[in-house]
């Protein structure tokens, strides 16, 4: 007796690791002295699958940095799920332009709450190297809510005697990332 199993639908997944430069950012002293997030190399992880005429999926992005001017570092963990229309260029181009919806964890001395909702709009091209192996490249916008409530002391830059206490400047946090990445189709 033979036994037969009919054929699982496989899907394709696609696994960029990204490497990348991330800025934005504020901080605010007590006198209402604004403090720039230092721009600084980020990574990232995007994982997706087919649907329709594009991908959807997670995308995974940390940066660490530190505040301008003053003792003070802050690490930013987002996770997004994520959908994005991907459009033929050429035989081996494609653009692409999506949106993602998740949360990020916010890691500084002045934040109490780390967690917040966030969001992202991207787009970028794909160039096709082999049946397998694609070079992509990005642009990213990501949002997210942070904790404006919390405040804590800060070390003056250097020639300036004191401390200062810090905030977040808004409630809303916006950073711009620009991503190089390599695409493995699986």
């Amino acid at each position: 007796m033979a036994i037969t199993a009919a054929p699982a639908m496989a899907r394709d997944i696609y696994v960029t690791p990204w490497i990348g430069f991330t800025g934005g950012g504020k901080v605010v002293n007590e006198d209402g002295q604004e403090f720039d997030f230092k721009p600084s190399e980020s990574f990232a992880l995007q994982i997706e699958t087919p649907l329709q005429a594009g991908r959807i999926g997670l995308f995974y992005h940390y940066q660490g940095t530190e505040v301008e001017d003053i003792n003070s570092t802050i690490n930013s963990h987002y996770l997004l799920f994520q959908s994005a229309v991907h459009y033929q260029v050429d035989d081996q181009l494609h653009t692409h332009l999506g949106i993602g919806l998740g949360g990020a964890y916010t890691e500084a001395s002045w934040v109490k709450d780390n967690l917040g909702f966030a969001t992202s709009i991207y787009g970028g091209v794909e160039h096709q190297l082999k049946d397998n192996l694609f070079l992509t490249g990005q642009i990213r916008w990501l949002g997210t809510v942070v904790d404006n409530d919390t405040s804590a002391i800060c070390n003056l830059p250097s020639g300036q005697e004191g401390n200062c206490v810090i905030r977040f400047k808004t409630d809303w946090m916006n950073q711009f990332s620009a991503n190089l990445g390599v695409t493995f189709k699986f």
